[in-house]
């Protein structure tokens, strides 16, 4: 139920109705806050209220968000949103390991050549 909510908050977003999307998006955090939809409910509520100017509402919001969810990505997607200075760093491991698929596919497609 609740990524039926989400998806429906989504499609308000996408077609600006921000009302509708915020109530959407409300549900999700009084009634389903037990589910993985939680975080990314808070981080839509964060940039709704943002875009329409109020700041001390996306503040509470990303508060809550930063307080139970810290380390998700929808955190720092969030904490970017408020901080337009912030830059998300890459994971060192993950980017290391990237780069290591990316030789390993050069060199198959070398010997393929």
């Amino acid at each position: 139920m609740a990524a039926k909510e989400l998806f429906v908050a989504k499609y308000y977003i996408s077609t600006q109705k921000w009302i509708p999307a915020i109530n959407r998006l409300k549900i999700i955090v009084n009634k389903y806050d037990k589910t993985i939809f939680i975080e990314e409910a808070l981080h839509r509520l964060v940039e709704i209220h943002y875009h329409l100017g109020l700041e001390n509402e996306s503040k509470k919001y990303a508060k809550i968000l930063g307080y139970n969810y810290n380390s998700s990505e929808w955190f720092k997607q969030s904490y970017k949103v408020l901080n337009k200075n912030y830059q998300i760093k890459e994971d060192k491991k993950k980017k290391e390991k990237t780069l290591s698929e990316k030789s390993f596919l050069k060199k198959i497609v070398e010997i393929i050549k």
